[in-house]
């Protein structure tokens, strides 16, 4: 099977293609014939070494895949040839790959394998962060800091499915955009406006209810000075690079609350309640009010291009490897 390899931890033009032998299943898992692998920021930071947690090469990267199941353990009562969204560990960038029972999750054909691999990280972490850390009403404001990402993309989607008011901070004239493509609400210029002043114009000078922060950097700061009383920063990556300091006494003067956002941590705490998000998220597509369109389609030679595009903040949308 054709597998994307790093076999030496560095930057993504040291990645490897290779012929692999398929994965082995336990009782437990399943294995899945990939259509289509998510590609995310995660991905450049694990295999140059800077993630939060360090593999030691070889290994396939890749944790968000959709495709149809080929093989089960003698302990799944799933079927072969049942479409489904898998959650490996790693792996995912590869012809095949095996997943853990419990980290499956079977759709319907309504679902294009492109949705399903866009699904879980984008959207799972999105949806998560709105609906159970921020707690968000219909009819609160939501600045999304790099708004044209791919969290920013599925934080205006499900904004809006929400009843949410978006706003989306950008810097450049195409991220502008693809923004405008996605319908948000009220768009803001990091690279012309003051984010702080232009979020309490948006909002009548009250300030924005809850941010969501995939950025980090000095504009984590200035978002949270641009929130209201009770306002709740989500805090989900720092793809500027640098962590932010933020002087705690903002938190205390604005009865604002900064909340972590670590979707795969609590995947593995509350699997049951990850459940009930999938299954809605899978609703929403299958209802219409989700169209996941990937803007990004790559060949799986082109993986070290998709990663590079990352790190160099030039991403937008989300990033799919097509097999």
């Amino acid at each position: 099977m054709k597998s994307v390899v790093c076999t030496k931890l560095g930057n993504p033009e040291l990645l490897e293609i290779k012929d692999m032998d398929k994965p082995e299943v336990s009782n437990n898992q399943v294995l899945i014939k990939v259509d289509a692998a998510g590609v995310n920021y995660p991905d450049a930071l694990l295999v140059q070494g800077k993630y939060q947690v360090v593999i030691e090469p070889p290994f396939i990267p890749g944790n968000e895949v959709c495709g149809y199941i080929e093989e089960v353990g003698k302990d799944v009562n799933l079927e072969i040839g049942t479409k489904v969204i898998g959650l490996p560990e790693m792996g995912g960038f590869s012809e095949y790959v095996s997943v853990n029972k419990s980290l499956v999750i079977p759709i319907s054909e309504k679902v294009t394998s492109f949705a399903g691999a866009s699904l879980p990280i984008n959207y799972g972490t999105t949806y998560y962060a709105l609906k159970r850390r921020a707690q968000a009403s219909r009819g609160e404001s939501l600045l999304i800091l790099g708004g044209s990402g791919g969290i920013g993309t599925a934080a205006i989607q499900l904004g809006h499915i929400m009843g949410l008011k978006t706003i989306a901070a950008v810097g450049s004239d195409e991220k502008e955009d693809y923004v405008k493509e996605l319908k948000v609400d009220s768009i803001i210029r990091y690279d012309k406006e003051n984010l702080k002043e232009k979020a309490k114009e948006l909002t009548d000078g009250k300030g924005v209810d809850i941010v969501i922060d995939p950025v980090g950097g000095d504009v984590s700061e200035q978002a949270l000075r641009a929130t209201a009383w009770n306002g709740r920063l989500l805090v989900i990556g720092f793809a500027q690079g640098e962590i932010p300091k933020i002087p705690l006494n903002i938190t205390l003067v604005k009865g604002v609350s900064i909340v972590g956002v670590w979707w795969g941590r609590w995947t593995q705490t509350s699997p049951q309640e990850t459940a009930e998000d999938f299954s809605e998220l899978v609703g929403f597509i299958e209802t219409g009010e989700l169209n996941i369109t990937p803007k990004n389609i790559y060949a799986v030679e082109e993986v070290p291009e998709a990663l590079n595009n990352f790190l160099t903040r030039k991403n937008i949308g989300k990033t799919i490897i097509k097999f």
